[in-house]
């Protein structure tokens, strides 16, 4: 299994996996081999290491991925899977879907969206991992109260990215280009990046108000939000 904190590891042992979408470990290695990857072994480990589980997001029970992506059966059967490629990487369905799917896995391990209102892929992760790590922070804190989003000028952003990494702990495993996680004693702190929009997004999640107001206030001190 790829490296994940204890509490991404602890999340994964809570969560059923479904067999039928488990494989031997050499049985998907010639069936992918159709595809000319260029990165076989990194697909072949999210098979191995994470095929099967189920995903919801805790604040969005609607929002679930279903890591069906190869099993026995249908290398057994040979039968064909969803592929296209994105930005020349091979892409395939998170859930083995024949038609377009919502949620996509590159060869390389990043997780896409396919959004059909502005018909465009976005890059959701740039590795399961971080979803994974994403995942397990937030089920840890679904009880803090979730203030109002808030959204940051884009010529401020990095400043209020440092601003963050100035005061409170910045959380590596749980972060890419896509989304910035900050914790305290206190507070949960998220900051989003919409690529399509380009816009900046701050989340906050604390055990009070009072403490979500005491992150923008120390913004605004520094004259980074209005």
């Amino acid at each position: 299994m790829a490296t994940l904190s204890t509490r991404a590891i602890n999340y994964l042992n809570t969560l059923k996996r479904a067999t039928d979408w488990m494989t031997t470990a050499d049985s998907p290695e010639k069936y992918l081999s159709r595809y000319r990857l260029e990165q076989p072994d990194r697909l072949l480990q999210i098979q191995q290491d994470y095929s099967g589980y189920t995903f919801v997001e805790n604040a969005n029970p609607d929002y679930t991925i279903r890591l069906y992506f190869l099993s026995d059966g249908i290398i057994r059967k040979n039968q064909k899977i969803y592929y296209t490629t994105i930005n020349d990487k091979a892409t395939f369905s998170f859930d083995n879907s024949k038609t377009e799917p919502n949620y996509l896995l590159t060869e390389n391990g990043s997780v896409w969206y396919w959004d059909d209102a502005v018909n465009q892929y976005f890059c959701l992760y740039e590795t399961i991992e971080t979803m994974i790590e994403i995942q397990a922070l937030e089920q840890e804190y679904q009880y803090y109260q979730s203030s109002p989003v808030k959204y940051l000028a884009k010529e401020k952003s990095l400043n209020i990215i440092n601003h963050m990494n100035d005061h409170y702990v910045f959380l590596p495993e749980c972060s890419d280009k896509y989304q910035y996680y900050w914790l305290t004693d206190f507070d949960l702190i998220r900051i989003t990046y919409n690529d399509y929009e380009e816009e900046y997004t701050l989340h906050i999640s604390s055990i009070s108000p009072y403490n979500s107001q005491l992150i923008l206030d120390g913004l605004k001190r520094d004259n980074l939000y209005l």
